[in-house]
């Protein structure tokens, strides 16, 4: 019985744990489709957050939840980073909603970015505010070069 609680408590707080987990550093920057970030939308990932920036308006600080195994479960290895997007309340189950995933690292490449639906055609899809569908519907973004990097 004590081994079943000690798991338990275990489970409970490694849980606890992941709701925490914040982006790191090595993904912060500016990001634009291919890269040009005098183009909309626009996805800025700072200290403070996941802000966005696109012709339907402006959004942030979004509300994510961070993932560093969302695929491959605890045998995945690669540079990919996940932030799942909580938006439109929560489901059937009493869990957030996350109808946009934010891939970091997407594809095995740094910098570059993918934002989709969760979950495409399932049977209620939750609706976006324009912000969120417009980098939905984008898709795919790379992040902007800096001045430093134009100098060599």
């Amino acid at each position: 019985m004590q081994l079943a609680a000690a798991i338990f408590g275990w489970v409970v707080s490694s849980v606890a744990l992941a709701a925490d987990l914040e982006l790191p550093p090595d993904v912060y920057g500016n990001y634009a489709p291919g890269g040009d970030c005098a183009k909309q939308p626009r996805i800025i990932v700072n200290k403070v957050g996941v802000h966005l920036d696109t012709a339907a308006g402006k959004r942030g600080p979004l509300p994510i939840m961070v993932s560093y195994t969302f695929v491959g479960g605890a045998r995945y290895s690669g540079i990919q980073i996940w932030a799942l997007v909580k938006h439109g309340g929560k489901n059937r189950w009493g869990d957030d909603n996350t109808p946009v995933i934010l891939t970091f690292n997407a594809d095995e490449k740094r910098g570059a970015l993918t934002a989709e639906r969760e979950n495409p055609g399932k049977e209620r899809p939750v609706a976006l505010d324009g912000p969120l569908a417009s980098v939905a519907q984008t898709g795919r973004f790379r992040l902007c070069r800096t001045e430093e990097d134009n100098k060599r």
